[in-house]
């Protein structure tokens, strides 16, 4: 009976103590969601994490020489898991891991903007060192600092065929510290995904991007927008190539200087400056190119142009900049002549000049054996009371003509013109249906002599616009690419007026220009030739210059004739060649007859 007391005492004292030790332990509170951390099928981890709070961020290893890149919140590992959201409900987390393969791909921003290095790119149809992003040497992350403007797009690709490309889809963010959007996606080429969309700066700054590549991770988005296996490249996306940056101030270059250069020469303008896409170098920062046909004897050289950009808008100015004989490198004088000032091209034929601006050489390659493009020519636009498109229904009433055979000069005559109305003359290869699919080249106002009476539509449209309404014949060059209008006129020869100007001429001063008859010089008998007879008194040597217009508009400067137009028949030419420069020079008292020939644009100075 005691024994039984005892034990029941004791059995109480135990349960006593436990009931209290169960009353002490702290009982969890709220609802709490599992974690699952993942690589593939393999669960890496499992966590408990209450409602309403953040999931914790480890650094995973794995076997094999594996690299963990990040954690991501799909198996598609399209979007990096955000370990600042909170956790609602049970979560599976996603790890990254690749092996290492060092990419041997070369970067280069492309893009367009008023920032100095999106505008020389031009979307890619200009690249530069300036452009390359610069690789660690032990990692897959390029590098490249830029100013950036508001309103700025841009890309890195391998190349200009957009290969590789890195758009707004690999952003690691988009806003700045302060949370103003620095950054936002806008539609591209191609690839319609978010990761091949542009780039826009959304604040401007001068900014250091990090692109950081996975070559093991990549592969093709094969339902892309006109995908094809030729062109596959164009779809390749990086799985876990991210581009990471940082801003690290405001723009340092405000403003943007282009320089340009364009040919000009005695046959290939006239001595004009023309600044069109056939007379221009293909700007490639520091290389200028162009391939351009020229003609045996004819006299040329390269002058620049320059265009500054700020955000007040374009400024263009004449530039200082010559590329001359003294440019060229020894192997080009085996195709072009010169020692100093101008070159002369020693056969017809086409040449290739590619300019080094920093080296400041100019090379030359030649082909005989190329010759100009044949082409049909049609004046097309919304004059005399016509439409765009008129020409195609009346070829023969549109056409222009070969003034006289093997000229190369074409010509429509009598052309009413009403002001405000727009035209440009579109061309064909010979025997192509007239069809706005199979137009070449358009000729614009950028390859219009200079004109009073005409100008550019608009800034974003480059048809020719009629200042001042005639009656006009329009005459195009096939060999310099030049448009002339000049008031029609029934005597076709006669469509120029040539004036001598210069020192010691007459009672010019200061090279002015004089539009009396006596400056005037008259077409020959023969209507081949515009003549003048000067004469030089003992101790006045002359030095002057021709200065041509279109017949009957004596405004602006329509050309300039001198030493680099002179030819080998007349028997006083060297009496007139300088010794540097093109205004014409002489001291020897005398009679003179000059005598400039429309068809070769060549000058012969006569002793008479």
């Amino acid at each position: 009976m005691k024994k039984t007391i005892v034990a029941c005492f004791a059995a109480g004292v135990a349960l006593t103590m436990a009931v209290g030790l169960t009353a002490c332990t702290p009982k969890e509170e709220g609802t709490y969601h599992t974690v699952t951390y993942v690589d593939g099928n393999n669960v890496l981890k499992t966590e408990k994490v209450k409602d309403g709070e953040k999931a914790n961020k480890f650094v995973p290893e794995k076997d094999g020489g594996y690299e963990f890149v990040n954690w991501y919140a799909t198996p598609s590992k399209n979007h990096k898991f955000d370990f600042d959201q909170v956790i609602t409900q049970d979560t599976t987390v996603h790890a990254g891991f690749t092996l290492f393969k060092n990419d041997t791909r070369d970067y280069y921003v492309v893009g367009s903007g008023s920032s100095e290095l999106l505008f020389i790119s031009n979307w890619g149809k200009v690249i530069t060192d300036n452009h390359k992003l610069t690789k660690a040497s032990t990692t897959n992350e390029y590098t490249i600092t830029m100013d950036l403007k508001k309103g700025d797009q841009f890309q890195f690709v391998i190349n200009a065929d957009w290969a590789n490309k890195r758009g707004f889809g690999y952003l690691a963010s988009q806003n700045l510290d302060s949370g103003e959007k620095a950054f936002g996606g806008e539609g591209s080429v191609y690839d319609d995904s978010a990761k091949g969309s542009n780039i826009t700066c959304e604040y401007s700054g001068n900014y250091t991007f990090k692109l950081k590549t996975y070559p093991n991770e990549d592969y093709y988005n094969t339902s892309g927008t006109g995908y094809t296996e030729d062109r596959k490249e164009i779809y390749n996306i990086g799985l876990y190539d991210t581009i990471e940056w940082v801003r690290n101030g405001d723009v340092i270059n405000d403003s943007v200087t282009i320089t340009d250069f364009y040919i000009k020469g005695a046959s290939i303008t006239g001595w004009d400056d023309m600044y069109s896409p056939y007379t221009k170098m293909v700007n490639g920062g520091n290389k200028y190119t162009m391939s351009i046909y020229l003609k045996q004897g004819d006299k040329f050289m390269f002058t620049s142009r320059l265009t500054k950009i700020s955000d007040e808008g374009e400024e263009i100015s004449k530039g200082s900049s010559y590329i001359k004989a003294e440019n060229l490198t020894d192997a080009s004088k085996t195709f072009v002549e010169g020692t100093s000032g101008d070159m002369k091209a020693k056969a017809s034929g086409i040449y290739t000049f590619t300019y080094d601006n920093s080296a400041k050489t100019l090379a030359v390659t030649f082909d005989a054996e190329g010759a100009l493009t044949a082409y049909d020519y049609y004046l097309d636009g919304n004059f005399n009371g016509g439409n765009y498109g008129d020409f195609i229904k009346k070829p023969d009433d549109f056409k222009l003509v070969e003034k006289t055979a093997g000229s190369g000069v074409y010509e429509i005559r009598g052309v009413t013109l009403d002001a405000g109305k727009e035209f440009l003359i579109r061309s064909f290869k010979p025997g192509d249906k007239l069809d706005y699919a199979n137009k070449q080249i358009d000729f614009q106002f950028t390859y219009l002599a200079p004109n009073p009476a005409f100008e550019m539509a608009a800034k974003d449209n480059e048809n020719i616009k009629v200042k001042t309404a005639g009656k006009y014949d329009i005459s195009l060059d096939s060999y310099s690419r030049i448009i002339t209008i000049v008031p029609h006129n029934e005597n076709p020869e006669d469509t120029l007026d040539i004036y001598i100007k210069g020192s010691n001429i007459g009672t010019q001063v200061g090279w002015a220009h004089n539009f009396e008859v006596q400056y005037r010089f008259t077409l020959s008998a023969d209507k081949t030739a515009y003549e003048y007879t000067l004469t030089i008194t003992e101790g006045k040597p002359v030095e002057f210059g021709l200065a041509k217009y279109a017949k009957g508009v004596n405004t602006g400067d329509g050309g300039f004739v001198g030493a680099g137009n002179l030819g080998a028949a007349g028997n006083a030419n060297a009496d007139f060649r300088p010794e540097s420069g093109n205004n014409l020079k002489c001291n020897k008292a005398g009679t003179y007859k000059i005598v400039y020939t429309i068809a070769t644009n060549t000058l012969d100075i006569y002793k008479v």
